[in-house]
């Protein structure tokens, strides 16, 4: 396996990793009775069960959608890499 395959991997089991998170948040509310800003928690459950289905084949999505998947998800999370008024160098 070479390193562009090693980074692909890396970059699909991280982007599943951050949907399933989003999933698991969204139950963790639901069950706590916030409901993510839904009305019902059969909402907040099953918008969970279709981010799991989606986390699972993240790989066969086409890549705006995966990049749209991982957004919500990361926003879901409070995870703040996709906003552009952060500013991130790396340091040497």
């Amino acid at each position: 396996m070479n390193a562009h395959e090693r980074r692909r991997l890396a970059a699909l089991r991280t982007d599943r990793e951050t949907v399933l998170a989003a999933a698991v948040r969204l139950r963790h509310e639901a069950v706590q009775a916030h409901y993510a800003g839904l009305a019902r928690p059969e909402m907040a459950f099953g918008l969970a069960s279709v981010l799991e289905l989606l986390a699972m084949r993240i790989a066969d999505q086409p890549p705006d959608v995966r990049a749209h998947v991982v957004r919500v998800a990361r926003e879901m999370t409070g995870d703040g890499m996709d906003r552009p008024s952060v500013r991130r160098t790396r340091r040497r």
